[in-house]
């Protein structure tokens, strides 16, 4: 059920960005593009609906300039495209449409952020330490999340840092 709604959700993001998708960018229409633009920009009025329905296919004449094979990049992801834009230099002549694409690309990783740290919490949060304290508890979370930067800690080194900042004998 709860994979059901989440899953509707991620498709509602990926339905109202469809007008930056890689297959629509290269085989819309001119009314297509309008449409998706609009839906796109009726949800995030920070964009240029003008100008996004201008970038798509100045960016499909821009893959045509490079001699890419428009039935190849049909099928490149949203990051393939932006790096295609930043490669080329075309950041400025498509400023709108890398803005979206980046808007996108960032939402994704997002969603993706928060459904981890809420796996990593299902997991931390058990009988035993639910009489922790909040703020153990969120550093019990974040050390978890993060858990491939801290099996690169030495411990041994932290302990010694963490005497050598608290000691509290004097030499003498």
């Amino acid at each position: 059920m709860e994979l059901d709604t989440r899953g509707k959700e991620v498709n509602d993001i990926l339905l109202t960005f469809s007008a930056v998708q890689p297959d629509h960018i290269i085989c819309a229409n001119d009314e297509e593009i309008q449409l998706s633009v609009t839906k796109l920009t009726a949800v995030y009025d920070e964009l240029s609906e003008e100008d996004l329905c201008l970038e798509i296919p100045r960016l499909r004449r821009h893959l045509q300039a490079a001699e890419i094979n428009l039935e190849e990049a049909k099928h490149w992801t949203v990051l393939q495209f932006l790096r295609f834009i930043i490669k080329w230099d075309f950041v400025e002549s498509l400023s709108y449409l890398t803005l979206t694409l980046r808007f996108f690309l960032t939402i994704c990783v997002s969603v993706a952020s928060c459904e981890r740290s809420f796996s990593k919490m299902k997991l931390i949060k058990n009988y035993l330490r639910s009489t922790m304290s909040q703020s153990r508890l969120s550093d019990l979370a974040v050390l978890s999340i993060e858990h491939e930067l801290t099996r690169q800690i030495d411990f041994d080194d932290v302990i010694d840092l963490f005497a050598t900042m608290k000691t509290r004998r004097h030499s003498f």
